[in-house]
């Protein structure tokens, strides 16, 4: 049941959790349909409040029904005057499952009411109400139509998962709404959210449903080792796990269940899977695999009753948005791929993770959809807490270049839309950088020509460039193919060979996919036919042209044009190559996974057709002897192509040379002794209260080093000379001559002591210390200030000999309590120094009483 109370944004407070009863049918939902969903109870109340507001957000537990329900019960509501739901999903399997499940219960084939679109697959009609699509293609559609004209009702499913589409169609959908489509609405629909933040963010109610779920028992069964698990090791616990659980359900419950095992990749599902066929399970089960490389015939199989006890090893795809019949058994890994996306290096690694505490909710009611069942979870109860609430959005650990021409073809900076997780400025910036090295944006972050056309392909920047500087080179069609295989590679998790072979190894169905895709690319592109062969290099090459790679050593090392190192694995047959365009890196170790060789004819080829990718720079070294030694470099990159020495430098080169030099090695560099040093404290100093003072700190003078030095080393030639320059003065120069004037004012650098001695005050102290000899503050009742009396120098009274008597910042009170005890101590010791009874009437001197 949901109950409602006034909030802000108002929400629907949750329920006490529903039983497993049947569920009386709502009016709302159409002839046909099944009336026993727990969804059914808030079906009217979510309709209400989609009539009353442009946004809302629906939590409903795992099982209630809200996927296959909600878009039926909505399709026929007066506000949406006629026009069609978008429904996205996360996968595409969920995609067409959950199309095919709506059209059967309306008693119709795909196409008609119910449809669905996918990249390279589409079944929908002109009398498509409800059409379910996956996210990457609502942004798509947003871009070409921006106003959505036959679009009534976005729905976002399953939006938990956060991935970066969802994240960036919800952005651009609520801006359509927000400029053009006021009578849009939208559904952010999810069993785990933090859906306060986002209600805030949209300023939407909230429906809480509840799920009907049966109680599951759950289990910890940690391995021994609980950390760093090789392969091996995993699938040898998750076979052990999985005797123990078959054993437990005969004597239990779940005698006919069968079993999900969620594992993190496809390698370990397929080691597992052997390990299973030989054994006695194998022979009693139907091991069967379910993950995102598999054809549509076997996932089905997967999801569909067998006629022996099943045993799916799946991914994350199980997780959620597919219903699997017959479960009753979990066992849960708990680990799981994510991209993680660094941005100083550029590169993306696909990594093993831990799951969520809500990804692991999520996967143990697998267990309970239809009746008791049992979890084991591969991890201890103790760390289960210390796991994360929830999985971080994909925005946050993503390259962000498809994302950033999609903002450039919008025409909106990402600073003015509204997203749940904000794309970071860092992130952001990278991606612009690439895009701009692409020749895909502008500057100011405008499509190019060339950006335009690849912004309709519809694929990430990178292969849809590469795409289209190899028709360019004749060899486009070929091109396309060889990335649509690509791309469907790079959805395995099982990648470790670096060579071309892995392109040979698809499937006829991966190959038949990989053509539909490659077709459209060539249509949008518009590619004419082919007069060169294929070269795999050169198309790795123009998608990153970051990950070409020149061999380090022959120990498989390399230097990437980035910048960073990457490794080849000791059996690569690629080991010996001068030259690799690197497709994906990934490991702690940045080890190439998949990679091609190039030829030094590649390479000329690349920066004759990409000449911005050459850049020529002057790269200064300092010799042992303080001599320059300078030479001009074209890089690819950073990689150093060719070099020449140079032996006469301009001004210009000269200056650039220091500059260069000083922002390497630091301010210390420079011939720095105590009056430099006190100039910048009694500059900080004033600055405290005089606002127009400049910064003298380490920053702000490398920052202007330009300004303030690099003129006085223009005939600099070597390091000694630059230990002669009048550093001072280049300090002084900074300040205008009033500014010079009032620092002299306020921060002295002597102070006239009694005596009438000009006595140096050193400001490296905080507060500035006034060293003076004892006998010269006679008559001196108050400790003396600067900074108009706001700052009191610490004084150090000194000895005949120099040495500290005492420290004080409180004169007066050392001449009424301390002096009589210095007197009585050092007139024996000094007697031809005079030691006065009254030091504040006595005459002050720097002599002996003989010499006053």
């Amino acid at each position: 049941m949901s109950q409602s109370k006034p909030a802000a944004p108002s929400q629907s407070k949750p329920a006490a959790p529903s039983q497993s009863k049947p569920v009386a049918p709502s009016a709302a939902q159409p002839a046909g349909v099944d009336k026993t969903l727990p969804i059914d109870e808030v079906i009217p109340e979510l309709q209400q409040t989609l009539a009353q507001h442009r946004c809302a957000i629906l939590v409903a537990a795992p099982g209630a029904g809200k996927t296959t329900r909600v878009p039926l019960a909505l399709m026929q509501s007066d506000w949406l005057q006629g026009r069609k739901i978008l429904m996205l999903e996360p996968r595409r399997i969920a995609t067409r499952n959950a199309a095919t499940f709506m059209a059967q219960q309306l008693g119709e084939r795909v196409g008609q009411q119910i449809g669905y679109r996918m990249r390279s697959e589409s079944r929908a009609s002109d009398q498509t109400r409800v059409e379910v699509i996956t996210e990457g293609m609502l942004t798509r559609r947003l871009l070409s139509d921006p106003e959505l004209s036959d679009v009534g009702l976005i729905i976002f499913d399953e939006f938990h998962e956060r991935n970066l589409h969802s994240d960036l169609g919800l952005a651009l959908a609520h801006n359509c709404q927000q400029v053009f489509r006021d009578d849009l609405k939208l559904l952010v629909m999810s069993a785990t959210l933090d859906e306060q933040a986002l209600a805030t963010k949209l300023d939407a109610p909230v429906v809480y449903s509840d799920g009907r779920s049966f109680d599951v028992e759950t289990h910890y069964r940690p391995a021994s080792q609980q950390f760093g698990l090789s392969r091996a090791q995993l699938t040898e616990h998750c076979l052990n796990v999985i005797q123990e659980a078959l054993r437990h359900s005969d004597n239990s419950v779940g005698q006919t269940g069968d079993i999900l095992v969620f594992l993190p990749g496809v390698a370990e599902i397929e080691a597992l899977q052997r390990a299973l066929a030989n054994t006695h399970i194998g022979d009693q089960h139907c091991i069967l695999p379910l993950h995102g490389r598999l054809t549509d015939a076997q996932q089905k199989q997967a999801l569909s009753a067998q006629p022996r006890r099943k045993i799916i090893l799946a991914t994350n795809i199980a997780e959620s948005s597919v219903t699997i019949d017959g479960v009753r058994i979990v066992i849960d890994s708990g680990l799981e791929r994510i991209q993680q996306f660094d941005v100083r290096s550029g590169i993306e690694r696909l990594e093993t993770a831990t799951t969520s505490r809500a990804s692991a909710d999520q996967r143990r009611g697998r267990a309970g959809r239809q009746a008791p069942g049992l979890c084991y979870r591969l991890w201890s109860e103790n760390s289960h807490a210390t796991r994360a609430a929830h999985l971080s959005a994909e925005i946050e650990r993503s390259d962000l270049s498809w994302l950033a021409m999609c903002l450039s073809g919008w025409g909106m900076p990402a600073e003015e839309l509204t997203w749940l997780s904000p794309p970071s400025s860092a992130a952001l910036s990278r991606a612009q950088q690439l895009l701009q090295q692409l020749d895909i944006i502008t500057e100011d972050s405008t499509l190019t020509r060339h950006g335009e056309q690849l912004l309709q392909t519809g694929l990430e920047p990178r292969w849809a460039h590469a795409i289209s500087v190899a028709a360019q080179l004749g060899f486009g069609q070929a091109a396309a193919h060889m990335v649509a295989a690509l791309q469907l590679l790079q959805r395995s998790n099982s990648r470790q060979d670096d060579g071309e072979q892995r392109l040979k190894q698809l499937s006829s169905a991966q190959q038949q996919q990989a053509s539909q895709l490659a077709a459209g690319w060539i249509r949008t592109l518009a590619i004419n036919a082919d007069d060169q062969p294929l070269n795999t290099g050169m198309v790795i090459a123009l998608a990153y042209p970051d990950r070409i790679a020149r061999q380090r050593a022959n120990d498989g090392r390399y230097l990437l044009a980035g910048g960073s190192g990457a490794q080849l694995s000791g059996h690569s047959t690629l080991l010996n190559q001068r030259w690799l365009a690197v497709a994906d890196i990934g490991g702690q170790h940045a080890t190439i996974r998949l990679a091609h060789a190039l030829t030094e004819h590649d390479i000329e080829q690349l920066v004759q057709q990409c000449p911005h990718l050459l850049t020529e720079t002057l790269q200064i070294a300092w010799q042992e002897s303080g001599h320059l030694k300078a030479e001009v470099q074209q890089r690819l990159g950073q990689i150093v192509l060719r070099s020449k020495a140079v032996t006469q430098l301009t001004s210009e080169q000269w200056q650039s040379a220091w500059l260069d030099y000083l922002q390497r090695h630091g301010l210390q560099a420079l011939p720095w002794d105590d009056a430099c040093r006190n100039l910048c404290q009694r500059i900080r100093l004033v600055k405290q209260t005089e606002a127009d003072f400049p910064d003298m700190d380490d920053d702000a003078l490398l920052k202007s080093l330009e300004a303030w030095l690099l003129p006085l080393l223009s005939d600099c030639r070597s390091l000694k000379q630059l230990g002669k320059i009048d550093l001072y003065n280049a300090l002084l120069q900074r300040l205008d001559w009033n500014q010079q004037q009032r620092l002299q004012q306020l921060a002295p650098t002597h102070w006239t002591v009694s005596s009438g001695s000009q006595v140096r005050i050193d400001y490296q102290p905080s507060p500035p210390v006034l060293a003076v000899k004892l006998q010269e503050m006679f008559g001196t009742p108050q400790q003396p200030c600067i900074l108009n009396g706001r700052v009191p120098l610490t004084i150090h009274l000194l000895s005949p000999a120099q040495r500290p008597l005492a420290v004080t910042q409180d004169l007066a009170s050392f001449w009424q309590n301390a002096y009589p005890e210095v007197r009585k101590d050092m007139r024996g010791r000094y007697p031809k120094h005079p030691w006065p009874q009254d030091p504040l009437t006595a005459e002050a001197t720097r002599h002996t009483k003989r010499k006053m």
